[in-house]
């Protein structure tokens, strides 16, 4: 077994590529690491909110609820469509 899928990127479960991908992340700071987040979510909400922070808060809150509440699916205290899924990314194609 080698790891690697088809194309010869390393496949999800291969432990060379998670060990790797833990020694990267233990040589970041935390506050190199913040800044990575902060990256991240500006250009989250540039590229599919048109810089709009609130609506990004608020899509992402309902995706957070929706799916918190999935953990109860097929429960007695489980109520169907309280949380609704808020459908795909805006601007994702």
């Amino acid at each position: 077994m080698t790891g690697r899928d088809g194309c010869g990127r390393f496949a999800p479960g291969n432990p060379w590529a998670s060990r790797g991908g833990r020694v990267r992340a233990a040589k970041l700071s935390p506050e190199r690491r913040r800044e990575i987040a902060r990256m991240g979510w500006e250009a989250l909400v540039s590229k599919r909110f048109h810089g709009d922070v609130e609506a990004a808060k608020r899509w992402l809150g309902d995706l957070g609820a929706w799916a918190a509440d999935q953990a109860y699916r097929g429960t007695s205290i489980y109520k169907p469509d309280v949380f609704r899924h808020p459908g795909p990314c805006p601007g994702s194609d």
